[in-house]
């Protein structure tokens, strides 16, 4: 036989069976019949059933080549043969001159086999293995565009929330003489509940509002507005969420300043050269029912600054997840206090983008800034 590298060695038949593998190139059989009479004369022939019915004389050459055609169609020419995958029968006999035919016949069970990856377990694996890959991208595809659904849904849902939050807040500064007003508002990846608003009254005073809630007030006493939204959020009974706010009233160069658990406010004081660190201490919105809200009176003289701001700011994280701290939004206020609002706004910005450095904000960064211009 040759080998699958092409070398030849001898291969031994063993119970009439010749079986061609995929290591086997092709075998050839040398032939002989015992005639002591123009022993040059003798005749052999052969055939395989299943390939050919008639018998093929082998010529005076006497080898008979065997190869594995693999799918392909079989080829019988002469001593060469080429035959498909599967089992024959090879059937040999020989003639003398005068054409008698030798009493014996050889036979022999002939196997061509494909290589493993070719046989019937392998190709009902391959159809199970296709099968399951089927199954389990379309299970995929499936939870990939359920969970692109359902992202996409929140998303909507996520900018129609925002929007409505945008919505609600004023929808532009007021252009007063005596305050120079400056507002930001950065939403978390969240839609979270930051707010602020302004309401003028008909006596020329200013309420400013920054928290986590929305209003429909008529009144300008900071204590009674608090209370009446405590009244109202507790009755209407929204389990454990509660409501922060701040609320400081501008009136005649004063200010009344009342908070329900928001962060300091802080008041720059143009007199004193300082910045004082203001925390008023309430219980949120919808607490007890007959909470009463402390307020706070104070003197907002010319280049007087406040600064309103939610949590979102002090507790903004940076890369490795340190929190910002109100100290250092006090020293920026500090630094920056004789600024415009804007200009004070936008350093206070610029702070909390420094130290997140690329961070998202967990939580909406709220700041509103009001300057006493005259």
């Amino acid at each position: 036989l040759i080998d699958e590298n092409f070398d030849k060695r001898e291969f031994k038949i063993v119970d009439n069976k010749i079986d061609l593998t995929d290591e086997v190139s092709n075998v050839e059989l040398s032939l002989s019949s015992p005639s002591y009479y123009k022993p040059q004369s003798t005749q052999i022939f052969y055939k395989i059933e299943e390939l050919n019915d008639e018998w093929v004389n082998l010529g005076k050459e006497r080898k008979l080549i065997i190869q594995s055609s693999g799918y392909s169609n079989s080829f019988i020419n002469g001593n060469k043969i080429l035959a498909p995958y599967g089992k024959y029968n090879l059937r040999i006999k020989s003639a003398n001159s005068s054409g008698i035919e030798s009493i014996n016949q050889l036979e022999y069970e002939l196997t061509v086999k494909p290589p493993w990856y070719l046989t019937t377990f392998a190709f009902i694996s391959y159809f199970f293995i296709i099968v399951s890959i089927i199954f389990f991208y379309v299970k995929f595809s499936q939870g990939r565009t359920k969970k692109l659904m359902e992202e996409k849904r929140k998303e909507e849902e996520l900018e129609e929330a925002h929007n409505l939050q945008m919505g609600l807040l004023a929808k532009e500064n007021p252009d007063r003489a005596d305050l120079d007003i400056s507002t930001y508002i950065r939403c978390a990846t969240e839609v979270g509940g930051d707010y602020y608003d302004f309401i003028e009254f008909e006596d020329g005073s200013l309420l400013a509002i920054c928290g986590d809630a929305t209003l429909g007030i008529d009144s300008n006493d900071p204590n009674f507005i608090l209370k009446t939204l405590n009244k109202i959020i507790k009755k209407v009974d929204i389990g454990r969420l509660r409501m922060s706010l701040n609320l400081v009233h501008f009136q005649n160069g004063s200010m009344k300043m009342s908070s329900a658990a928001m962060p300091p406010m802080y008041h720059y004081d143009k007199k004193k050269n300082e910045v004082d660190e203001i925390t008023i201490s309430n219980l949120p919105l919808g607490g007890l029912m007959t909470e009463d809200f402390a307020v706070l009176d104070k003197k907002f003289s010319k280049d007087d600054v406040l600064v309103m701001l939610s949590d979102g700011l002090p507790e903004a994280p940076n890369r490795e997840g340190e929190l910002l701290d109100y100290a250092a939004v006090k020293e920026c206020i500090e630094k920056n206090a004789t600024k415009s609002s804007d200009e004070i706004k936008d350093e206070l910005v610029k702070l909390s983008d420094k130290w997140m450095n690329g961070v998202h904000n967990p939580d909406d960064i709220t700041i509103v800034v009001c300057k006493k211009k005259v």
